[in-house]
């Protein structure tokens, strides 16, 4: 991978991505009975979906900033808003905007 000496946008430094939740056995376990109770009885709970939103520094992967997602609809809309700010800000930015030390 080639390294950007003077990066122009946040995008050149940052990557992002969806993550599945860090969960134990036992609670990824339990939440996807508690869905399929759910479902059997048409209802929706939808623990088990959702996630993560990550993002990691291109040069060598540690993790900046991760953000929990409740359901697939806020997942992509933090995804979509992620990735503007990474092509519109610059680094210093958005380390700024999120709080990144």
């Amino acid at each position: 991978m080639t390294a950007t000496l003077d990066p122009t946008c946040a995008g050149d430094v940052y990557v992002h991505d969806l993550e599945p939740p860090t969960r134990s056995r036992l609670r990824r376990y339990t939440f996807g009975a508690l869905d399929l109770w759910c479902a059997m009885f048409g209802g929706l709970f939808e623990l088990s979906s959702g996630g993560e939103v990550v993002v990691r520094r291109r040069v060598d992967g540690v993790e900046e900033l991760r953000v929990p997602v409740s359901n697939a609809e806020d997942a992509g809309v933090l995804l979509d808003h992620i990735r503007e700010q990474l092509d519109e800000l610059t680094p210093e930015e958005f380390r700024s905007t999120w709080s990144v030390d």
